[in-house]
């Protein structure tokens, strides 16, 4: 929290990290959060595949990338009233998964 506002958060399920050997380095482990929070029943780390569908990048994109892809979601979606946080979200998430 910086100057007594709270950082818009992004709207993820957390992971419990259960086992999971990628914990440390994905952002639904590492992230701090507030208020409700939603997580995984169990870790989703596949140690047959040795890999994770659901893994973030603690990446953080900056406000001005996310207000530009969001502006072009909103534009590709025709412009709907009232979706600013459907599109803020959906930029989010495809900037992480970058």
């Amino acid at each position: 929290m910086q100057d007594g506002v709270q950082p818009r958060m992004l709207d993820i399920t957390f992971c419990p990290g259960e086992d999971c050997p990628i914990k440390e380095q994905c952002y639904r482990f590492t992230a701090e959060h507030w208020g409700r929070v939603d997580y995984f029943a169990i870790a989703p780390y596949n140690f047959q595949r040795q890999s994770c569908d659901y893994f973030m990048t603690p990446y953080r994109p900056s406000d001005a990338d996310l207000r530009t892809r969001a502006y072009h979601i909103w534009q590709s979606w025709g412009c709907p009233d009232h979706k600013a946080d459907e599109c803020w979200f959906e930029a989010q998430r495809q900037l992480r998964r970058q």
